[in-house]
């Protein structure tokens, strides 16, 4: 019996060959409620229309309701329909993933159980043995279907209208639960959770509690939906680097992970900037070490749809298509389909099996993974010490925390790094450079900020050869901050409406063309920067009136730079922050040469490097509006380098022969 399996860091088909899928999710044209609209036929038409797109993969829904209209009893005729729905991806060719017990899907809508209604079937116990029972039943109607890539156990958990009502624990008992009863009747069979913005919210359904439980974990980009951390217009920096920001942060728990939807509506951006938000979230998150693609979605919907729930109430929704409701193409589509071709001229094996090369790493704070672990309190368990935070602020807001990680990461790609996430106090991935943007350097609120003993352990890793950067504000308390850093905080620097670092190095050419101006947000508590004391370190850039705001202090074989300001949170609050005409990555840049990484590279560009055994893969992006032309280098370091056109928006990649 041959099934998918994941052969290291991939996925392979029932042939053995590496799949990478790149797919799209289908909802019909009529709604999501698709079982009391429409069937296997419609749906058998579509596969056939996406495989002749040239797609290789698609993932569906298995509304609960429709499959249990009572407690215990399965519809024998809806389950036949499911049957040839299976059956007809297979015939054309198409990798199948289904998902169970979808409840919450397409805007607001959520598909609950008429005999279970506003019970929350993540802690419900009856709900729980139920889905279970149902888990197991259609693991063992289908074990062995080949074309059956993966189960995923729901999509975007919790539900939305249960997130208030679902912990950390209850999102793993009920994984696990779900995961043990498919495993009892189909064992060798892959499975993950469809997550939609669990990493950047903090939501009970992130890696960090469910990863170690699946096959791969999933993320879902959707930043035209979370403007407190992507202000932007579609096509800017942080918004196509979303999802390769969310498949490095997820990540950092330990799972590979596939880029499970994403896209932009037509209502409200014209296609063909869909069309490049599209290739550069795709190509770059793939040099971030994405396996799989399923865009979000085959086609919009028709225009009956419209007076009807969800699109009644959520008139964007009806235009995510990659076809039209008539079924033409939007650009889109062209875009995922040549990124497939690319792909299958690859020797995927060989050039990307052992995944993204790493510049950089930027720690995850300890409780942002296992908020209130009294194993960390180092007072033994049980202790009867209790976080009085728990009580100030129970609602605990991750906002800071990934907007400084978020802007942190786009930055090392303006400056040519490569980004890992790894989770404080776990194996920490040797880089020669560490990032540790504000607020991970704050204190209070315990969510935000590394540990004390952090210090420690970086200092050991500067003495050996790497460059530890920091960026401070009013929040910030790093004991022995002089010893690390030849620097010391003696008071909140003075107000300004904008910040300006006046250059005194050439490292990144700092002291080179304009000063790096950045808008000033002292009216918040984490984005107010602080006055510095030199304690031995020396000056890389000061203010406009002569303060010292960037520093360098050498230690052992390495270096440490701080920034007095949080200059990752005050971009975070600028729309479209991230272009031409920001010079902030310089100081990245600066870093990476302190480092000693100087290979070239355009500030316009991303660039990723993935290896294997035969080889490795260089991806490059092109972020602009305007073609470039670019060097790359060899990442190992030998031969000569190569000179890649790009177009605008576009991406490019070269091979590098073992």
């Amino acid at each position: 019996m041959a099934n998918y399996r994941m052969a290291g860091r991939l996925l392979t088909d029932p042939t053995g060959a590496v799949h990478l899928p790149v797919g799209v999710h289908y909802v019909p044209r009529s709604g999501p409620d698709w079982p009391w609209r429409t069937g296997a036929a419609e749906f058998a038409e579509a596969f056939r229309a996406i495989a002749a797109a040239g797609l290789d993969a698609v993932r569906f829904d298995i509304i609960w309701a429709a499959v249990e209209p009572e407690p215990g009893r399965y519809d024998a005729a809806h389950l036949a329909e499911l049957d040839r729905i299976l059956e007809a991806a297979a015939r054309s060719g198409l990798s199948v993933h289904p998902t169970l017990f979808v409840g919450g899907e397409v805007g607001d809508a959520y598909w609950d159980l008429p005999w279970a209604r506003n019970r929350n079937p993540h802690r419900d116990a009856e709900l729980l043995e139920l889905q279970a029972a149902q888990a197991a039943m259609l693991a063992r109607r289908w074990r062995g279907h080949e074309a059956l890539l993966a189960w995923d156990l729901t999509d975007e958990p919790p539900f939305w209208i249960y997130s208030d009502q679902t912990g950390d624990d209850d999102a793993r008992v009920w994984t696990r639960t779900i995961v043990e009863a498919i495993r009892s009747e189909d064992p060798e069979r892959l499975i993950t959770i469809g997550t939609a913005s669990q990493e950047v919210d903090h939501g009970p359904f992130r890696a960090d509690v469910v990863a170690d439980l699946l096959d791969f974990a999933c993320v879902h980009p959707y930043p035209i939906y979370s403007p407190e951390l992507y202000p932007d217009r579609l096509r800017a920096r942080r918004m196509t680097q979303s999802a390769a920001f969310e498949t490095a942060l997820a990540r950092g728990a330990g799972r590979e992970v596939m880029v499970h939807e994403f896209g932009a509506s037509s209502t409200q951006y014209a296609p063909e900037a869909v069309r490049d938000y599209d290739r550069l979230l795709v190509g770059t998150s793939f040099a971030a070490g994405a396996i799989g693609y399923y865009a979000w979605c085959w086609t919009d919907a028709e225009t009956a749809a419209y007076r009807r729930a969800p699109y009644s109430r959520m008139p964007h929704e009806t235009q995510f298509g990659l076809v039209d409701r008539d079924g033409a193409e939007r650009p889109r589509l062209a875009a995922l389909r040549r990124f497939r071709e690319q792909l299958g001229g690859l020797d995927l094996d060989g050039l990307i099996a052992h995944g993204p090369r790493l510049d950089a790493v930027l720690p995850v704070p300890r409780e942002f993974a296992a908020p209130y672990d009294e194993s960390g309190y180092e007072l033994g368990v049980p202790s009867p010490y209790t976080p009085a935070e728990r009580i100030w602020d129970p609602q605990r807001s991750v906002t800071p925390l990934i907007r400084g990680l978020l802007n942190g990461h786009v930055l090392a790609a303006r400056a040519g790094l490569s980004v890992a996430f790894p989770r404080e106090g776990g194996e920490f991935p040797a880089a020669g450079v560490i990032l540790v943007p504000a607020p991970l350097s704050s204190t209070t609120q315990s969510l935000l900020h590394l540990r004390p003993d952090f210090w420690p352990a970086a200092a050991e890793r500067v003495a050996e050869g790497a460059v530890l950067y920091l960026s401070l504000s009013a929040e910030t308390a790093i004991p022995d901050l002089a010893d690390l850093a030849g620097v010391e905080i003696v008071d909140r620097a003075p107000v300004a409406d904008l910040l300006e670092l006046h250059g005194e190095s050439e490292l990144g050419g700092l002291a080179s063309g304009e000063p790096i101006r950045i808008r000033d947000g002292h009216d918040a508590h984490h984005l107010r920067g602080v006055e510095l004391d030199l304690r031995g370190a020396e000056v890389l850039a000061r203010s406009g009136d002569g303060r010292p705001v960037l520093t360098v202090a050498r230690r052992g074989r390495g270096a440490v730079v701080v920034c007095a300001h949080p200059i990752e949170l005050l971009l975070a609050a600028v729309p479209d922050a991230h272009g031409p005409a920001d010079g902030s990555h310089r100081i990245y840049r600066a870093i990476a040469e302190l480092a000693g990484i100087t290979r070239p590279h355009h500030p316009e560009t991303s660039r990723g490097d993935l290896s294997g055994p035969r080889g490795a893969l260089t991806v490059l992006a092109n972020h602009a509006a305007e073609p470039l032309e670019v060097e790359v280098m060899d990442p190992s370091g030998g031969g000569r380098p190569v000179t890649l056109a790009l177009e605008p928006y576009g991406v490019r990649w070269h091979a590098w022969p073992a």
